[in-house]
This record gives structure tokens, sequence and C-alpha cells, in this order.
């Protein structure tokens, strides 16, 4: 699947546009384009950010389920490509807003490309996606107006999600609770997986009660796997691709902080708070607070809260998965995305 997602991905974004791609995207110019501008300026960005790789796990997600309802997923690559390019585009957005410095290993887009091209970049990625919806012919109108609508919201749920979580890091404070930051994945990093597994319901013509069930699976597996990257991004596997200690540099309120602050002793918590308000890129520092949040035990409490999410999200589900043999692929997926280690 991800090799063919791959192919789409290129297929949409190859070395070079010539007019007939621009004219995809764009309609027929009225006047002169500059293709070789617009290559230069956004086909080469994004192809250089959505091509580094991945986990792809979306898309696949998505495919999978189209799979399990008994629909030919190889008819849908480029759906697959939809939901991919759109979370691409948050990514080159979030590490602008963050002024992060790696992304999947290499400098962040606005720092090889400039923020201005990496902004225009990452916001085409939301609608360019729009234009296989648009151009869909198998499509029912009521279909068509179905996943507007679930683009619609979700996207609107991730920036929901993303005001929190730039405020938390810019005010970093002690309050912030569990149920909260629940809240604040479910709008930021649940969205995305929704729209997805909510795209394939609707493709497959699935009930909206089917449809709630599927999209409340993938925001907890999506909730879960943003846990697990806040704890990789404090114990440093080598083959994660972002800066070791980046979340502290953010000043970022992940599960493992949240849960370090309930517990800690006075001294502890305020030092910690400290080091989170300076949004520091001092190794020494960086490495104090992850020190503090380990040994208040928040890394183990918040494994066991996105591996019994995980277990959750899947027992509620099940008397709604066909019972066939995808059913094994859609596990596998999930114990992945709920107990990754890199």
């Amino acid at each position: 699947m991800i090799r063919d997602i791959e192919k789409t991905i290129e297929d949409f974004f190859p070395s070079k546009w010539r007019g007939k791609d621009v004219i995809f995207w764009m309609g027929k110019p009225r006047f002169d384009i500059d293709i070789e501008t617009l290559n230069h300026s956004l086909n080469v960005p994004i192809r250089d950010f959505i091509l580094r790789g991945g986990k792809r796990w979306r898309p696949v997600l998505f495919l999978t389920v189209l799979k399990l309802f008994g629909l030919n997923y190889k008819k849908y690559f480029n759906f697959a490509f939809f939901v991919e390019c759109i979370h691409n585009g948050t990514l080159v957005v979030d590490d602008i807003e963050d002024d992060a410095i790696l992304r999947r290993g290499k400098p962040c887009l606005h720092k090889t490309f400039g923020t201005d091209t990496a902004i225009n970049a990452g916001n085409a990625m939301y609608f360019l996606p729009l234009k296989i919806l648009l151009k869909k012919k198998n499509l029912t109108n009521g279909q068509k107006i179905r996943l507007m609508d679930i683009y619609c919201e979700e996207m609107i749920n991730v920036h929901f999600g993303q005001s929190l979580d730039i405020d938390w890091h810019k005010n970093p404070k002690s309050n912030i609770n569990i149920s909260e930051y629940m809240e604040m994945c479910r709008l930021k990093t649940g969205s995305l997986a929704r729209m997805s597994i909510r795209f394939a319901c609707v493709l497959a013509n699935k009930s909206r009660k089917i449809e709630k069930a599927y999209g409340k699976f993938a925001e907890s597996v999506g909730i879960a796997f943003q846990i697990k990257d806040d704890i990789l991004d404090l114990t440093g596997d080598k083959k994660f691709g972002k800066s070791f200690g980046n979340d502290i540099t953010e000043g970022k309120f992940s599960l493992p902080v949240i849960f370090a602050l309930k517990n800690l002793e006075k001294d502890k918590k305020e030092n910690l708070l400290k080091i989170l308000k300076l949004h520091t890129r001092n190794i020494r520092e960086i490495k104090e607070a992850i020190k503090i949040i380990k040994e208040s035990k928040a890394v183990e409490k918040s494994m066991n809260y996105a591996d019994r999410l995980g277990a959750l999200a899947w027992n509620e589900l099940e008397r709604y998965i066909p019972k066939n043999e995808t059913r094994k692929e859609l596990a596998e997926i999930t114990g992945f995305l709920t107990k990754r280690d890199h």
C-alpha cells in the first residue's frame, strides 16, 4: 500500500510540473503563466517535504477500512493522497509556528525555502486535494457533499486544537488537566485520523452510526499515537525523525509533562515550569527537564495510558468490524500506532 501511496504522490508532484499539471490544479490560465516559477516556489517545496517519508498511517488506515468493507482499495489511492497531503500541510505550518529545526531528519521546510514559501506551500496542501473530490466522477452528489462536510468539520477541529496547543506553549501553567489535554489531542491529532476513516465510511455507503463508531475509534488511536510521539521525544529513540527534546524547547504540555506536574514536589514542579517557559535549546537545561519528568514516573504512566486507550478503542469498535481477513490487518495497524517505538 505504502509504495502505491508514494507513487500517487509522485504523480501529483513530479520532479517538474508541465503545462497540463498546472492546468489540472488551477484551470486554464487567462494570460501567460510562469510554470518555471511555480515549479520552484510550489511544486519543489511540496515535493521535497511530502516525499521525505513518514509512516503514511492515515492513508493506510483509510485504505484498510475500505478493504475491510469489501471495496477495491486500489481504486482509491487518490483519496489516500488527499488525507496524506493535508496532514503534511499541517506539519509544515506547525513547524513554522514552533520554529522547529528538523522534520523527518532534515531541516524544516521554512529553514530551507524561507518562511513565506513554506507558509504558502503548507496552506496550498490544505486545498489542492479538493481538486480530487471535485473531479471524481463516480461519486454521487450526496457523497460529495458529505465528504466536503467532513473535510470542513475536521479542518476546523484541527485549528481549534492547534490554538490550544500554541497558547499552552506560549503561556506554560501548572493547572492543565488530563481531560483538557485529551480534548486538545482529539481536535488536533484525532481530526485527520477521523477524516480518513469517515471518508472510507462515506465511500462505502455506511450509516451515520457506523461512521460515528469508526470515527471515535480513529480519534482514540490518533490520541494514543500522539502520546507515544510525546514519549519518544523524551526518550530520544534514534529512529525518531525529530529533534530530541524538541517538546521541551517548545514548552509543550504533553501528557508526560502533565503527569509530572501533577505528582512533583513544589521545588521540582517550579523548576520544570521554569525550563518550559525558557523555550531553551540549551542541552543541559533540556536534559534537566527530561530527568525531572522521568523521575516522576510520568513516562511510564503515559505509556500505560496510551496502551489502555488503544485497547479500549478496539474493544468498543469490535462488534462493528466484519469478520474477514482484513480484520487482522486493522488490528495490526492499531497495535503499531498504540505500541510503537519509533
